[in-house]
């Protein structure tokens, strides 16, 4: 499976703007990986581009013009998919990460990201990034967890607060 790197996922969101209707403008929110890849160099690629559309917007529109990039560019049909949007409970919109004609790019705050990781929890890609947002977050650990526990998936709350305890713990110390 080919790996995206900044580059490509750049690109990538500047054809999908230029295959989207002219009409109106688009906003994406794009969690994970690729945000991480955008946000901070988290590391050099991502196996997939996890977003949604904000507002009213339609998603078959997008699913057809990311697919003409995957065509385009010679992507992975699925590059860009909503496979993520079960761990976003509540939007904090954080930075702009692409704005062009046509498409703005958001991702969400680093504590809801941070909440994303903690709630999937599933290998050392979690865990790494997990670990670099963490240091994103001021404060001592009642507060760091009072602005990320508002964004944890419900039911995921135990898992996400183990997960939370080693992060700190590790990154931290015990206080």
């Amino acid at each position: 499976m080919e790996r995206l790197t900044r580059g490509t996922i750049l690109r990538a969101l500047k054809e999908l703007a230029r295959s989207l209707p002219p009409d109106r403008a688009h906003s994406l929110v794009l969690v994970g990986g690729a945000a991480l890849v955008l946000l901070y160099d988290a590391r050099e690629s991502t196996k997939d581009v996890d977003a949604f559309l904000l507002g009213s917007g339609s998603g078959d529109v997008l699913r057809r013009a990311a697919g003409e990039v995957a065509t385009t560019m010679g992507l992975p049909a699925d590059w860009l998919n909503d496979g993520a949007k079960g761990y976003v409970h509540g939007l904090a919109l954080g930075e702009r990460l692409l704005s062009v004609p046509n498409l703005e790019v958001r991702t969400t705050v680093p504590a809801q990201l941070l909440a994303m990781k903690l709630s999937a929890w599933r290998d050392d890609v979690d865990i790494a990034d997990a670990r670099l947002l963490l240091s994103k977050l001021a404060g001592d650990r009642e507060s760091v967890w009072r602005q990320i526990e508002p964004h944890l998936v419900p039911g995921r709350e135990l898992k996400a607060g183990y997960g939370f305890a080693d992060l700190w713990e590790a990154s931290r110390g015990l206080a």
